[in-house]
């Protein structure tokens, strides 16, 4: 049975303030730098705030229009907009990277995943299953620029243009599927 101390505590309004501060929400919209959020919907009206998202550095996304995108949100008190801190598409990750073994990660969208395996290789590949997806090496890279580098014609001037003059084949790439981090 809950005592009125209990009670008192469970019902004060500044611990009520910060429970509310952090929230989850669907996300609606993402056209613009503020986000539409929905949250509860009350009496039949659905609350609908604008949130700025606060992403790390490096790392941009935005959620595919046919999942179901959350945000976890902070009110901050003084703040015009909350802040968006935290969010996942669980439908698209379920289906991309739902089998993830111990130790990997994933960066993933809904059409392609590049997978870090816990054997210390790096894995891009399309989502829909298939193989894959063969990758430039750095020595493919250093073998295009030797080409350019090095290629010259007889009796040409550097930089001048260069007609009817035969075609030089560049190299093939070798190319892996699989990076081997070190």
């Amino acid at each position: 049975m809950t005592d009125v101390a209990q009670l008192r505590s469970r019902t004060d309004p500044f611990r009520a303030a910060v429970t509310g501060a952090i929230r989850r929400f669907a996300v609606k919209l993402t056209v613009k730098a503020l986000w539409q959020l929905a949250g509860h919907t009350i009496d039949g009206v659905q609350e609908l705030v604008r949130a700025e998202v606060f992403g790390g550095i490096g790392i941009a996304a935005r959620p595919p229009a046919a999942g179901k995108p959350e945000a976890i949100v902070v009110m901050v008190a003084d703040a015009e907009n909350p802040v968006v801190i935290a969010v996942r598409d669980e439908k698209t990750r379920a289906a991309v990277a739902g089998s993830l073994a111990e130790d990997e990660t994933a960066c993933f969208n809904s059409l392609a995943i590049l997978h870090f395996k816990s054997d210390g290789t790096i894995e891009a590949r399309p989502v829909s299953g298939g193989p894959p997806v063969a990758l430039a090496l750095k020595s493919d890279v250093t073998a295009v620029k030797t080409t350019f580098d090095t290629h010259t014609h007889p009796g040409v001037t550097a930089g001048a243009a260069v007609t009817g003059a035969p075609a030089v084949p560049m190299p093939a790439p070798v190319g892996t599927t699989t990076f081997k981090a070190r």
